[in-house]
């Protein structure tokens, strides 16, 4: 008894101990950060960024842009050569930076990616033979369950696309106001003061029709920002290719791995660019968009 008393009263000390711990943010090496999703009848836009330490505060993303790099997209139509744009974000206030292109994405031809940067140069190709789907109906549920918790939902209805192998992520171009959050986070009002302006939302999650060849689909997707009855709204499904599916789908499992105790660490591994940097370069092609008004 008297041992079982002690246990006890060892445990509630521990308990009440608090403990401040200082940790001491090991020595890192910055990769670049590529991401290009080549669409058919689009020009190509790439986003070229360094990576920062997991500890790092608050970085400005005009920083972190890559500048000054060589950047070009070859094919049998020729060769691309993208120089550094931006465009100015009302939402964050802030300029977007992105290397863009002038020769328009052909159908059915594999493309090579070559980036030279300070010193190193990363190479990858893809294709763009994806098949676009066909969205049959979108409804709306005010509360649907999944890994993170309960939410209300979008939800798309079509038919996955038979004999081929398919993956699919959620795209929506919807309306935003200052009065808006994204996730829990007010809008600012300083950029947008009164407007209402369009702005494209993508799927956390990213889909494959492994074991659903050919059957009929439905995605339930949360919105990332909150609404009124009458937002509206344009919903696509994008089809697009492994290498972009695989990258988006460790970066989901990664972010459940960051909010869950329970969930095995996640790490985005080697992928087109090896150890050397992170990213994708793939292929897209968009459904036909379908005109959504949140009912409430």
């Amino acid at each position: 008894m008297r041992k079982v008393v002690l246990f006890f009263a060892g445990c509630i000390i521990l308990i009440g101990c608090e403990k401040k711990i200082t940790i001491k943010q090991g020595p890192y090496t910055s990769k670049p950060s590529i991401q290009c999703l080549l669409e058919p009848d689009s020009f190509p836009r790439l986003f070229l960024n360094a990576t920062q330490p997991f500890l790092t505060a608050n970085v400005n993303t005009g920083n972190m842009v890559i500048r000054n790099a060589s950047v070009k997209i070859s094919s049998n139509f020729g060769v691309d050569l993208l120089a550094l744009d931006s465009i100015y974000d009302r939402i964050y206030c802030r300029y977007n930076y992105f290397y863009t292109g002038t020769k328009k994405i052909q159908k059915n031809t594999t493309y090579t990616l070559e980036i030279t940067a300070n010193g190193e140069t990363y190479i990858a190709t893809t294709t763009t033979d994806n098949i676009a789907c066909s969205i049959d109906s979108i409804g709306y549920t005010t509360s649907f369950k999944d890994l993170y918790g309960e939410h209300e939902g979008v939800i798309i209805y079509f038919k996955d696309v038979p004999n081929v192998l398919n993956y699919y992520r959620f795209e929506m171009l919807r309306q935003v106001d200052s009065t808006m959050r994204h996730a829990k986070i007010q809008l600012s009002g300083s950029c947008l003061a009164n407007d209402t302006v369009f702005l494209t939302e993508y799927g956390r999650s990213v889909y494959s029709d492994i074991n659903l060849n050919g059957q009929q689909l439905k995605l339930v997707i949360e919105p990332a920002y909150s609404h009124r009855a009458g937002t509206k709204s344009y919903v696509m499904v994008q089809s697009i290719d492994k290498a972009t599916y695989d990258f988006f789908d460790q970066l989901d499992k990664q972010k459940l791995a960051q909010n869950n105790p329970f969930v095995e660490p996640v790490f985005i591994m080697d992928g087109q660019f090896g150890k050397k940097a992170i990213g994708f370069f793939g292929s897209v092609i968009h459904s036909a968009p379908v005109y959504f008004e949140f009912p409430e």
